[in-house]
């Protein structure tokens, strides 16, 4: 009988063998694992995808339509992309230092082009052209390519691929604001010429309106109009058949159509009877203008150019129709867009709607684009109305002013408390009604500056508002124990009048103020202001007195002004012969000046005028442009003094600085 045989496995096979059951047991868990984490990562990667959209880490086609081949491609060199921006941004700089402006341009387009959802290679781009390569040009026309290469960079494509991003509006609206609406650039005239006639071309000369809701009219008008052209075709077949007519005599309905309607279909052009000599020298000239001012077309033509300036409005600047208007009707009154302010406006105040609540937004430029929303409004309230008299042919001889518009005043005002209670609205010291502390410095100067501003021009309600204010700092800017500032305890007369006669310390100061209110004066003339003239002739007149009240105390006369009506006399020649200033804008202020100061320029001024007249072309008639004032002969026996009188001995010096 056999017996069975039993073996027992060595102690090192048997551990040897627990080994390979628990090594294979891991590999098991750890490829469950694996399986669950992949599984886990593909339902994750929907969500995923949706916040790196929403927090602008990836390109979002939606947003983009689409991106150019270029930054495709490029986006896919991977973890080599860092080394070719680092390599690419110093070689742009180099170039930039080397005087090679249009290799840095390319250079910087391709840094762009590498990280295009990082907006601060877009910024730097875009200030590099706009300050650092622009003022290394020397003509205004380089210098305005450069700054318009800044401007489109950011607003064409960097914000186009990062429509959240804050940073870029503060930057776009910055250079807006401070290169072409401040004064700080050397050729910033020429910038606001520029814009301004660029402006102008898209949407034609703004409307002469009484109320702000007629420019709201003319403006809701290109709001409604149908973007899509081929819609508008179908719709009317009388806009179909003006554009067929137009585009037999090549004007496409585009910027080219705009272009020739900027230059010809203007109020002044036929208030001064050039329209149509100036197009008989040209056979397709006249037939366009013959369709143009067809009377049978106007109601089509009308329809068909809101279309097209709706249109390059959107495609060509960037620009919604439908948010300049609410920006105008629903928050800050009557635009001009041939500002620079007002497209500092439009893009701080879009920036600061884009980024709210998007995580990503950085709050200092948060903060620092709702300034920038301020900024525009005080400047708009300082240089709000354009007088333009543009040359679409050379656009910097253009002739450009801009003056104070108080409209802006209770719209800022009303901004500065929304915008606190927006970005400071969760501080424990914020009160209602009230600016943000971060606020409250440039609000209080501000405030005094609408006063002025307010009193100056005068009116009821103009006068109401100045009243509040004052009533405002009176209650709400104390001296540090509590008590009113002692400023504040005179009557409105005494602090609006105190602030401008305390700038009356020298002659210089005293003369140079004068007749900067003086030339003010004549500008709302031109404009057609004149209660609002007449009323900055009298704060002239009332200076003018202040200074003069030491007349019986000057010995030798070192320190009197002449007379105030000379004074008025020798400004209104300087006016007019200033060369920059457009012949029909002199025209009209000749028209609009009260009848004693036509009468004490016109002899001083006759030859002038009959030499401007004759260097127009066609020339003009010297008696239609610039008739003689009705009077003169009796004007002509009174004599004007222009000197002081005769020296005087033993008096007290100085008694007006004493009282």
């Amino acid at each position: 009988m056999s017996e069975s045989l039993s073996y027992t496995l060595p102690e090192h096979l048997r551990a040897r063998q627990a080994a390979r059951r628990r090594e294979l047991g891991v590999q098991v868990v750890a490829v469950v694992l694996a399986v669950l984490c992949i599984v886990g990562a593909g339902l994750l990667l929907g969500p995923m995808n949706t916040i790196r959209r929403e927090r602008q880490l990836v390109i979002d086609p939606d947003s983009t339509k689409g991106l150019p081949s270029d930054i495709a491609l490029l986006g896919r060199l991977g973890t080599f992309r860092a080394l070719a921006i680092d390599w690419a941004s110093i070689r742009a700089d180099r170039l930039k230092e080397e005087g090679k402006t249009y290799e840095a341009l390319q250079l910087h387009e391709t840094v762009c082009a590498l990280a295009p959802r990082y907006p601060k290679v877009w910024a730097n781009a875009a200030w590099n052209m706009a300050y650092n390569i622009s003022v290394m040009q020397y003509s205004p026309e380089s210098r305005w390519k450069w700054v318009r290469n800044g401007i489109e960079l950011l607003r064409d494509k960097g914000i186009q691929y990062n429509p959240k991003s804050v940073t870029l509006y503060r930057e776009l609206a910055w250079i807006y604001w401070h290169k072409i609406g401040d004064i700080l650039d050397d050729e910033h005239l020429n910038y606001k010429r520029a814009l301004a006639v660029e402006m102008e071309r898209v949407l034609g000369a703004p409307p002469v309106t009484i109320e702000d809701e007629e420019y709201y009219d003319w403006f809701r008008e290109i709001v409604n109009a149908p973007q899509d052209l081929e819609q508008l075709f179908a719709s009317s077949s009388e806009v179909y058949a003006l554009a067929r007519r137009l585009e037999e005599v090549n004007l496409t309905p585009d910027e080219v159509l705009l272009e020739f309607i900027a230059r010809n279909i203007r109020p002044e052009l036929r208030e001064a009877d050039l329209l149509r000599e100036a197009a008989t020298t040209n056979p397709l000239e006249v037939r366009r203008l013959e369709i143009v001012t067809d009377p049978g077309e106007t109601e089509p033509l009308r329809r068909l150019l809101a279309a097209v300036r709706s249109k390059v409005l959107l495609e060509r600047y960037k620009l919604d129709p439908q948010w300049m208007l609410h920006l105008m009707v629903d928050e800050y009154g009557p635009l001009d867009w041939r500002n620079g302010f007002a497209h500092t406006l439009y893009w701080s105040s879009l920036g600061d709607l884009e980024s709210t609540g998007y995580e990503g937004t950085d709050f200092a430029d948060a903060v620092n684009t709702a300034r920038l929303v301020f900024f525009s409004l005080q400047s708009l309230t300082d240089r709000g109305r354009i007088v333009l008299y543009p040359d679409f042919d050379d656009p910097f001889s253009s002739y450009i002013d801009l003056t104070p518009d108080t409209r802006y005043i209770p719209y800022l005002y009303d901004t500065y408390l929304r915008l606190s209670k927006k970005h400071f609205g969760d501080d424990p010291e914020y009160r209602e009604g009230m600016p943000a502390k971060n606020y409250r410095n440039g609000f209080v100067t501000a405030m005094h500056n609408w006063i002025q501003y307010l009193y100056f021009e005068g009116g009821e309600k103009n006068m109401e508002l100045a009243e509040n204010y004052y009533a405002w700092l009176r209650e709400n800017n104390p001296h540090p124990d509590g008590s009113p500032q002692s400023r504040y305890l005179k009557t409105l007369d005494e602090f609006v009048m105190g602030d401008a006669l305390n700038q009356l310390h020298t002659h210089r100061a005293a003369s140079g103020l004068i007749r900067s209110i003086i030339q003010r004066a004549l500008k709302q003339f031109a404009l057609g202001h004149g209660r609002v003239a007449a009323r900055s002739l009298e704060l002239a007149q009332l200076c003018h007195d202040y200074w003069m009240k030491d007349a019986d105390t000057d010995r030798n006369d070192r320190m009197k002004m002449q007379p105030m009506r000379v004074i008025l006399r020798d400004q209104i020649q300087a006016f007019m012969t200033q060369p920059r200033i457009d012949p029909l804008f002199k025209a009209r202020l000749w028209r609009e000046l009260p009848l004693e100061q036509r009468q004490m320029a016109y002899d001083s001024l006759q030859p002038y005028f009959a030499e401007l007249c004759a260097t127009e072309d066609p020339p003009w008639d010297n008696e239609q442009a610039f008739p003689e004032p009705t009077g003169m002969e009796e004007f002509r026996r009174r004599e004007i003094r222009t000197i002081g009188p005769a020296r005087r001995e033993g008096v007290d010096v100085g008694k007006r600085f004493k009282d």
